[in-house]
């Protein structure tokens, strides 16, 4: 249903969010690393993240990529709307342009009700709750 991009988005948000506390800014390099993904692939998906304001990156020596306390209460749907935008949630489950509740896919009603929950969880989740399960450790985000 969601992209790898968004996936790996998810990924990096929570990570730097987990490290909001402690007060430090992340490096391409550590979050491509934590979230076992290519540096320059993670880049352009910050890049994306701080255009958003989902993130926040300062440049130079003593830069990175933070959160803002603000940032730490978004939903994590905005994560998925700058990545894949919302219309995924509206997509037919067999990949139909036509199918709607008045012409209906054979899965279309079972689909929409698996893509309303999911809609709505990531609606109601939010980047902090995730990334303070992550910082206790009851969680992870790699493979490793």
């Amino acid at each position: 249903m969601i992209s790898k991009s968004c996936k790996y988005a998810l990924r990096a948000t929570i990570f730097i969010a987990s490290r909001a506390s402690d007060g430090v800014k992340l490096s391409i390099k550590e979050i491509a690393r934590e979230i076992d993904a290519p540096e320059s692939f993670t880049a352009k998906l910050l890049q994306t993240l701080n255009k958003h304001r989902i993130v926040t990156s300062l440049k130079g020596p003593y830069g990175g990529f933070y959160s803002e306390k603000a940032q730490l209460d978004l939903p994590i749907i905005s994560i998925v709307n700058a990545i894949d935008g919302l219309s995924i949630f509206r997509e037919c489950g067999m990949g139909l342009h036509q199918c709607s509740d008045l012409h209906p896919c054979p899965m279309h009603f079972e689909s929409a009700k698996t893509r309303d929950q999911l809609k709505n969880t990531f609606q109601q989740t939010t980047i902090a709750s995730l990334a303070e399960n992550l910082k206790e450790g009851s969680v992870y985000i790699n493979n490793s």
